[in-house]
């Protein structure tokens, strides 16, 4: 993405489309007219009233979430601005609105297949006014967008949903142009860096690689070490709520985040089995997997006592110390658990 981009992400779902569409700069035919503008929400207060004395006691405050007001120009005076291409691709599962080939080169075709300005202007906006509509993502609590954008040679990204959709003036919508508002509300006030980061740990001997490729190392020796401990590095601004994933065979499963909180499980995993215990603020959830990758059902009520709630579980920036430990149920050295702990670095602004 280059320097104006924005791009708005998100997944189908069963026949309703997803997105992948990328605009903000004229070369896309939907280009911001203003800079994209953030208002972030007034925080919840708690702060009392001392009753018989001056002053007031404070409370516990809350942060609320970032909203973007967007000031678009739908232009299609010269090229169609429809991200769609070709037409024979608009149906079936899976398909991303927006997802079409950016060579310049197919401009032309497009232009090609007809129309006049006025019905590509009229086309465009109706394609913006889907994407904002998110079908895929209104049924379900748990899914979000990413609206990316890029500035500084860096992208951010804020997750929640598109929201107010507003069709300005249609004074020139015949000539091509047509003014449009669209707004998009964040989950929380965070704003994401566009790399995801993970560290691993695992209880067990994995073999050392082959030094001649393609002729394995004879016999197989487990030269590598348990790796119990692991450092996160934790850039950004603000501190973040992660993603761990446990993998089997373990019973007691814990992660520890040394000087902050240890989260543990009560249950036993087989090999192949897997728990998330995901503290994201937009998909809060304790998910335990088959062997098959299939859902089998919230383990949430596994958690300990001394485990932290979900919305606790932050790693603020700095390097910390992540500790695994369980009650072992693997039958050889190679067998044991495995955990990643996933995290995007979050900011304050674009």
């Amino acid at each position: 993405m280059a320097d104006g981009d924005l791009r708005l992400v998100y997944s189908s779902y069963n026949s309703l489309p997803g997105s992948d569409l990328t605009f903000g700069r004229v070369e896309s035919g939907i280009y911001c007219l203003t800079k994209p503008s953030v208002t972030f929400g007034d925080p919840e207060i708690g702060d009392q009233d001392l009753p018989g004395e001056d002053g007031v006691r404070m409370g516990r405050d809350y942060q609320r979430s970032a909203s973007v007001t967007l000031e678009l120009g739908v232009d299609t005076v010269d090229y169609p601005a429809v991200r769609w291409y070709p037409p024979n691709m608009l149906g079936g599962a899976g398909r991303l609105i927006g997802s079409w080939p950016k060579n310049p080169m197919f401009l032309p075709l497009l232009k090609s297949a007809g129309g006049t300005p006025e019905s590509w202007n009229v086309d465009a906006v109706a394609m913006l006014r889907q994407v904002w509509r998110a079908d895929s993502l209104r049924g379900n609590p748990s899914r979000v967008a990413a609206l990316v954008y890029t500035r500084a040679g860096r992208s951010r990204s804020l997750y929640g949903r598109p929201r107010n959709f507003e069709i300005g003036s249609e004074k020139f919508t015949a000539q091509g142009y047509t003014p449009v508002i669209a707004k998009f509300t964040a989950v929380d006030d965070r704003f994401y860096g566009s790399t995801a980061k993970q560290e691993e740990l695992w209880d067990y001997y994995r073999p050392a690689p082959s030094p001649r490729p393609g002729r394995p190392t004879w016999p197989p020796v487990p030269t590598w070490e348990a790796k119990r401990t692991a450092t996160l590095g934790v850039a950004g601004d603000l501190p973040v709520h992660p993603s761990i994933t446990i993998y089997g065979p373990c019973t007691n499963p814990k992660v520890t985040i040394i000087g902050l909180w240890a989260v543990q499980l009560a249950l036993t995993l087989k090999a192949g089995e897997s728990v998330t215990v995901n503290a994201q603020p937009w998909a809060r959830h304790v998910i335990k997997y088959t062997s098959t990758g299939a859902s089998a059902g919230s383990v949430a009520d596994k958690l300990t006592r001394a485990s932290p709630r979900l919305a606790a579980m932050t790693l603020p920036p700095g390097r910390l110390q992540a500790q695994l430990s369980h009650s072992s149920t693997g039958t050889t050295p190679r067998q044991g658990p495995r955990v990643v702990i996933a995290w995007r670095d979050a900011f304050g602004s674009w």
